[in-house]
């Protein structure tokens, strides 16, 4: 599996574009309301053999601000690449190798108290999606297959499990379809795990 880009940088902007205008706030609502920073990864293998095999690593970076006591808004960033090695017998070994990133805006709502030792959750909103699809033979550059972005509507669901007052274990399911401007509609999904942070 290759590196992928650098998460930081992104996640870094994601963060100022939430503090920024709610900086401005009024005390009075800022008192009121909390923030949950989380961190989540996906990985994923399947081989049938050292040869043919698939690889899947994502990673994404959120950051919320709860406006009511179980009601947020979301702002995440997702960065993930997939490969699939397949080689028949008595062939060359192509590697495809897909490249995507999302930049997403959802509404959350939670079922329990921020306190609650058990905090399910569902969410539903909308995302800004890049896919780059590559192919290289063995023995050969690699060429470009596909490339497509657009907005997709999205939506999730999950829980996080209290370890601390501000610390969580956060699970969750997403799911987005291709670029509305695409058909026919495919739905794509994705499990994740990770942790957060209230404060």
């Amino acid at each position: 599996m290759r590196k992928l880009p650098y998460l930081s940088q992104y996640l870094g902007r994601a963060i100022l574009l939430i503090l920024l205008p709610l900086s401005l706030s009024p005390l009075p609502l800022l008192a009121q309301s909390y923030f949950e920073v989380g961190l989540t990864a996906n990985y994923r293998r399947s081989s049938i053999d050292t040869e043919n095999w698939q690889e899947t690593l994502s990673y994404t970076g959120s950051v919320s601000y709860y406006f009511w006591q179980m009601s947020a808004l979301e702002l995440s960033y997702t960065q993930g690449l997939s490969e699939l090695s397949v080689k028949a017998t008595d062939s060359l070994k192509m590697i495809t190798t897909n490249f995507f990133s999302m930049t997403g805006l959802d509404l959350v709502i939670s079922f329990a108290d921020r306190r609650a030792p058990f905090q399910p959750y569902v969410k539903l909103g909308a995302a800004y999606m890049s896919k780059t699809i590559r192919r290289q033979t063995e023995g050969f550059n690699s060429t470009l297959i596909a490339e497509t972005s657009g907005l997709v509507p999205s939506a999730g669901l999950g829980f996080r499990i209290l370890i601390t007052e501000t610390l969580s274990l956060r699970v969750g399911l997403d799911s987005w379809t291709n670029p509305l401007n695409e058909s026919p509609l495919i739905f794509d999904y994705a499990g994740r795990a990770g942790i957060s942070w209230m404060f």
